[in-house]
């Protein structure tokens, strides 16, 4: 017979942070447990503190006239691309909230 496991690490993590437009810092909630590394204009890498299975990212852009998408997700790290709306393929600095959603655990009953 099977029973549900119910603890923190099985659970789902959430990670809710603000990127500033320079890619230099982050801020809110989550800004302390995540890293960030600016990889040029438009560009910045989201370094995790653990492993997640299943992400999922949503980003919102802090700066007018900016869409944000999201470039590549390893189980480590996220890549967040801003590009200037006009066009939508100029790359601009933005400030850029940021929801990561993912489980520590690959299985999940």
């Amino acid at each position: 017979m099977r029973r549900s496991i119910k603890s923190p690490q099985r659970g789902v993590v959430e990670y809710n942070v603000i990127a500033n437009a320079a890619g230099t810092a982050l801020t809110g909630l989550d800004s302390l447990q995540l890293t960030m590394t600016d990889t040029g204009t438009g560009d910045k890498l989201i370094t995790l503190p653990e492993s997640l299975n299943d992400a999922v990212v949503q980003l919102s852009s802090g700066t007018a006239d900016v869409v944000c998408q999201v470039g590549t997700i390893t189980a480590t790290t996220v890549q967040v691309l801003s590009f200037d709306a006009t066009d939508g393929t100029t790359a601009k600095d933005a400030i850029v909230h940021i929801t990561i959603k993912g489980s520590i655990v690959s299985d999940r009953y």
